[in-house]
């Protein structure tokens, strides 16, 4: 196994140094009580690490241990914390064990993808066709829900049956472990098995879309259109780290990533993450350790879009390691419907379930206003005096007053045929509708459509296809409003590139229907890692994971969104749109493959590039600035950004040392590029530029590179940390019965038992080190960090919070307060307790980008004195 050389470089020495602990949000339903990770030195051995611990008098339960990652998954049992695990000699990095769940997909019934219309949009047809690519030889680890491995999309290549023995000859799913059984919900005992059969779907589908292939299914369940993952013959690895249903945690993913790796997959596939961290997280840590060991590991951005910047997800944040953004599908198969001589596509909704078949007496019908213009349908009101009986009303798809349903009960009380909502902006909604009207959605430009032909003639007729056909769909090939935007914490340009990841049809277990359409960042990890699969088969190489990386960001699409003329912030795409053909023909490399500017403090305004000629004939390059979509998310002083960031034009200005070099076959050219913050933007609402530098090649037949630049105008140690248009932080009670209350007034007595000290906060971007502050009422000396029982010491990282928790509640970082400290950041402190008395509480937030000087430092909120009696 490869794992033993690695185990033999490990020195069985102790060393005397502070390790670090982490604590990610402070989120009760984010932590598993008393879990901890923790990284041992380099230098260490496990026997040596244990030694060291019960000499610390720690007492403890293992749960996992790792080699490659050089540490332990323990639960603790004694009365010792986080900070105290890391004072131990030898320890080097801690962290709780963080819950995770499976990412939440959008499923979209009533609509099939056309059979491999995703791969017109990456160039994997040609790569199918012209170069005959599969995958085959490349082996790939599916950390995930596990994998019906019995699905006949998952048989080996001649077999006339799906995969019913298994790793038997017909199937590709050779390796594999069930790390945790049916019934682990996060909290339970795992039960591992050799048997990684999946039982809620993720996992499959997403097997699917790496090298799923239904093209020719004889035997077991047919899909509504034959289909072929993007590298149809790769061998899998599934590691199954979920029930049935619940919770799993940071402790299992590491041993399935490690298991991985001792089986020997080239590229790991991990559509999961936990929210927005810094990449001192254990999966990215882990991710960097085995692509240094030559794997290959790529992690969800998350679906977090609609939370706007700063939420990029922690799996793929790691510095080799792959954040793989959304896109979506560009193409579907719909049924549609023909009016004027244009076709339109339409979404019927779940209530009618099927195609719509209307005769053609049924026409078209707008609901006008007065003033001509078109309403949602909501009022009945609307209807009067107004003859629809037998007609398909046209309305305006805007479901801010009512849904649905509500418009389509109004709709049947009238008499309408059927009924058609115009999307807005664009796309098309999947409705629940009311139960037997024949009601869908429409893409807005097609409700446009609509309304100049009825304009025209309002007597044409209404056909209705009995089929779906191919349609390129509204807002499609643009990247995802879900997938997330970054920056990460120390402004890094996280995620590095986009995939098609929405509405992606795939494999899904048979217990389950076998088929499903969803859509996610979890469905464009996967497409990324059968692309690279294609790479390794192509070259015959298994190139290192850093490198494999640059020649897809360099040969990517640099994309706009739907209908926009600019190009989308590098910010929410990374590099582009993966493009396959390109990453296999280049004959270019670019290198680095990001360029991080930071802030206008940090300013990185000289950077230099390396241009490599891996043709065979000398090139001559031409060098040229695309510059991208501009993010506002703080135009009105606010300190929660904006859940959609203001698209501005603040372009930074390029000079090259050279416009074009000519670089003989086989050799370099390093050119130093000169950039200028952007004139336009306020720096007081931080604006985050980006754009691209190109190298174009003179010959036709070799595609242009690029690398993505990334930038942040205005200080960033001025962006708001902490969430205080909610009026946060603030101080409050809890009382026995675990109820939280607002404190009032200044004299409030607080007692440690049955009314302890709470402060509540929210988290509206990163810092390098949240901290909450004792300090004596009138000397203003320093006690200590409060020790919260809930959350541990408040002083650690921590990256930005979701709007709402998992339960659809205001998100809150919650700490209370029963007396103990921990009077200072050494090595060996231990907290101590400080006697009822008056106290004051500061709640103080590192700025980004600083050296952590209290309080320059600092974001800084002094909560008053609290008054705590015995």
């Amino acid at each position: 196994m490869k794992v033993f050389a690695i185990i033999s470089a490990l020195a069985a020495a102790t060393l005397v140094s502070a390790g670090k602990f982490h604590i990610p949000k402070g989120a009760k339903y984010d932590l598993q009580p008393n879990g901890y990770i923790i990284q041992y030195q380099d230098s260490v051995s496990r026997s040596n690490a244990h030694s060291n611990l019960k000499k610390h008098a720690i007492d403890y339960k293992v749960r996992n241990e790792y080699d490659v990652f050089n540490g332990a998954a323990i639960t603790v049992t004694s009365d010792h914390d986080g900070d105290a695990l890391a004072a131990v000699p030898g320890v080097k990095h801690v962290w709780r064990i963080q819950r995770y769940s499976v990412p939440k997909t959008t499923s979209n019934s009533g609509k099939v993808d056309e059979a491999n219309s995703v791969h017109h949009m990456t160039g994997v047809d040609a790569a199918h066709k012209k170069l005959k690519l599969t995958g085959k030889g490349v082996k790939v680890g599916i950390i995930d829900t596990g994998i019906d491995y019995k699905h006949p999309a998952f048989a080996a290549a001649g077999a006339t049956e799906g995969c019913f023995a298994r790793y038997g000859k017909s199937c590709r799913v050779k390796h594999g472990w069930d790390f945790v059984g049916d019934a682990y919900n996060g909290d339970t005992v795992p039960v591992p098995d050799s048997d990684p059969m999946d039982c809620q779907g993720h996992g499959t589908h997403v097997a699917g879309i790496v090298g799923g292939n239904a093209s020719n299914i004889k035997v077991g369940p047919k899909p509504v259109v034959p289909w072929v993952g993007v590298a149809p013959d790769v061998t899998f690895g599934a590691y199954r780290i979920f029930g049935c249903s619940g919770y799993t945690n940071t402790d299992v993913i590491l041993a399935a990533m490690e298991m991985a790796f001792n089986d020997g997959m080239d590229i790991i596939n991990m559509s999961l993450g936990g929210g927005s961290a810094y990449k001192e997280n254990p999966t990215a840590v882990l991710a960097d350790k085995l692509v240094s060991f030559g794997m290959n590991v790529a992690g969800a951005a998350g679906n977090d879009g609609t939370e706007g910047v700063w939420m990029v997800s922690d799996t793929g944040l790691g510095e080799t390691s792959t954040s793989v953004a959304s896109f979506d599908n560009a193409y579907g198969a719909y049924y549609t419907v023909s009016y004027a001589g244009g076709k339109y596509p339409y979404n019927f909704a779940s209530a009618w379930g099927k195609a719509i078949s209307l005769p053609a007496s049924a026409t078209l019908f707008p609901l006008f206003d007065k003033a001509g213009v078109l309403q949602d349908g909501c009022d009945a009101n609307a209807y009067k005096g107004l003859d629809v009986k037998g007609k398909v009303v046209l309305v305006l798809g805007d479901y801010s007053r009512c849904g649905s349903v509500a418009r389509g009960e109004v709709a049947k009380t009238v008499g309408v045929a059927g009924l058609l909502a115009a999307s807005t902006p664009f796309g098309m909604t999947n409705l629940a509708g009311a139960p037997g009207l024949p009601m869908a959605s429409i893409e807005n430009r097609a409700g446009e459509a609509l309304l100049a032909a009825y304009k025209k003639n309002p007597k044409n007729v209404l056909t209705w296809a009995k089929d779906p056909s191919s349609v390129k769909v509204e807002g499609g090939g643009a990247p995802a409003d879900m997938s997330s935007y970054g920056l990460d914490g120390d402004l890094r340009s996280k995620p590095d590139i986009g995939a098609p990841g929405g509405n992606i049809y795939s494999s899904y277990p048979r217990a389950k229907g076998s088929y499903a359409l969803l859509s996610g960042t979890s469905m464009a990890t996967p497409y990324y890692v059968g692309s690279q699969a294609l790479y390794y088969e192509k070259t015959k190489s298994k190139p290192n994971g850093v490198d494999i990386r640059r020649v897809f960001k360099n040969t990517a699409t640099i994309s706009k969104d739907w209908g926009s003329k600019t190009y989308v912030s590098a910010a929410k795409q990374g590099a582009g749109l993966i493009n396959v053909w390109n990453a296999l023909t280049t004959t270019t490399r670019l290198s680095p493959d990001r360029l991080d500017l930071l802030d206008s403090d940090n300013f990185q305004g000289v950077q230099k590039i390396t241009i490599k000629n891996i043709g065979k004939k000398t090139e001559t390059y031409t060098l040229s600035h695309v510059p991208a979509d501009a993010l506002n998310s703080y135009s009105k002083g606010n300190s929660w950004p904006h859940a959609k960031p203001i698209i501005e034009a603040d372009h930074a200005t390029v000079k090259f040392s050279a416009n074009k070099v000519k670089i003989p076959a086989g050799k370099s050219v390093k050119v130093t590029i000169t950039f200028k913050e952007p004139k336009a933007g306020n720096a007081k609402h931080f604006p985050i530029y980006s754009g691209y530098v190109v190298a174009t090649p003179s010959r036709e037949d070799s595609p242009a590179v690029h690398v993505s630049y990334i930038g942040l105008k205005g200080s960033v140690k001025k962006v708001p940390i902490m969430d205080k248009d909610s009026g946060l932080p603030l101080l409050a009670v809890r009382n026995e019965k675990g109820e939280l209350s607002e404190v009032s007034g200044k004299n409030y007595a607080f007692n440690y038992k049955t009314a302890a000290p709470t402060v509540i906060v929210r988290f509206a971007s990163h810092t390098p080190n949240f901290t909450i502050r004792v300090h004596h009422p009138t000397t203003k000396a320093f006690l200590g960090y409060m020790v919260s029982g809930q959350s541990g010491t408040a002083h650690f990282p921590t990256g930005r919070m979701t709007d709402l928790d998992s339960e659809g509640e205001l998100s809150l970082a919650v700490f209370d307060w029963h007396g103990m400290v921990l009077p200072k950041d050494v090595p060996g402190e231990k907290p101590v307790f400080l006697a009822p008395s008056t106290y004051t509480l500061i709640v103080a937030s590192q700025q980004k980008l600083t050296k952590g000087a209290y309080p320059a430092d600092f974001e800084v909120y002094n909560l008053g004195n609290v008054i705590i009696s015995a």
